[in-house]
C-alpha cells in the first residue's frame, strides 16, 4: 500500500482530481485537506499559495498508472506527486484498501 501526496490549487479541483482517480480504480479514499499555505520557488520568484492538500491512498501495483493519470488530469504545469510506502498499519484497513481497488 502507498500514500500519494499531491496538492491543488483549491477543494473544487481536488474534488474533481478525486472523484476521477476513484472511479478509475487507482485509490481507494482520497482526504482533502483544505487550507494549507505552500512557499516555493517558481522561476526564480519566492511564491506564497493557498492550496488544498490531497492525501491519496492506492495499492503499489496501481503507482505508476496512479502518477500518470494524476500528472494529466492536474491543473498544474508540473504537479507534486509524491509517493510515501505504507510500512505499518491496521489490517482491517490496509486489507479494505486491497479489496476496494480490485
Amino acid at each position: 500500500m502507498i500514500i500519494a501526496y499531491s496538492t491543488a490549487p483549491n477543494e473544487k479541483t481536488a474534488n474533481e482530481i478525486a472523484h476521477q482517480l476513484i472511479n478509475a480504480k487507482l485509490a481507494a479514499c482520497i482526504n482533502i485537506i483544505p487550507n494549507i499555505k505552500s512557499i516555493y520557488c517558481w522561476n526564480n520568484k519566492i511564491i506564497e499559495d493557498n492550496e488544498v492538500l490531497m492525501m491519496i491512498k492506492s495499492k503499489k501495483n496501481k503507482q505508476q498508472s496512479l502518477i500518470d493519470t494524476l500528472v494529466q488530469i492536474h491543473p498544474y504545469d508540473i504537479p507534486e506527486v509524491i509517493i510515501i510506502p505504507i510500512e505499518n498499519g491496521f489490517d482491517g484497513y490496509l486489507n479494505w484498501i486491497h479489496h476496494a481497488l480490485k
